[in-house]
């Protein structure tokens, strides 16, 4: 039988594995960066707040040279692109703005897959909060997307928050620390959609 400790290692080896080994935190032979790793490192400051049920969210901001509604649209295409996730459907619409969504992850270490129910609640144009509801692995999931205007009318900034509790004794540190490059990654995407539909609107 295993040792609890040995079990704690092989799952933050496991862990860590993933995380070296994904597409963009791998260097490449010559010793230069990829154009993943230079997106991956924009300028994303994370930090971490306490909330009132405890828990601590890592939190990522990046300045987005587009407006709020381009913005706005391109978080919802990038959601939908999210490589986590091998589908998300509404289960109910409480109104235009709140739906209870059933999401599946995938490609999670150890544990493989797993099926979340959410709560997802939209203010237009300035936030997106999701909740966990229920979960066949997870403990814990909750979130938020903010846009709050630049001082520029063509300039946004995006704030990403996340929280996760996979249910293993995992150290809070590693899993904080992958979902801040998670998070930097993620908005990184959405400031080079974002930005390229700006230009292309400005062009005609």
């Amino acid at each position: 039988m295993n040792k609890p400790g040995v079990i704690l290692r092989r799952v933050a080896l496991a862990l860590s594995l993933v995380y070296l080994l994904s597409p963009c935190m791998t260097a490449r032979a010559d010793g230069n960066k990829s154009d993943c790793q230079k997106k991956a490192q924009a300028e994303a400051v994370v930090s971490s707040e306490q909330k009132p049920n405890g828990h601590k969210w890592v939190k990522a901001r990046i300045l987005i040279n587009a407006s709020p509604h381009i913005v706005w649209d391109t978080v919802h295409e990038e959601r939908k692109k999210d490589p986590d996730l091998s589908y998300s459907k509404i289960l109910s619409q409480e109104s235009e703005t709140q739906a209870t969504l059933e999401q599946k992850f995938a490609l999670i270490p150890v544990i493989g897959t797993a099926t979340c129910v959410m709560s997802n609640v939209e203010v237009p144009f300035e936030r997106i909060d999701y909740a966990m509801l229920s979960s066949d692995r997870f403990k814990a999931l909750e979130g938020s997307w903010v846009l709050v205007p630049g001082s520029e009318p063509n300039q946004t900034y995006l704030e990403l928050s996340s929280y996760v509790d996979m249910g293993l004794p995992i150290p809070r540190g590693m899993v904080d620390g992958i979902t801040a490059k998670k998070l930097q990654r993620r908005l990184a995407n959405v400031r080079t959609m974002a930005e390229a539909t700006q230009t292309r609107l400005a062009r005609k």
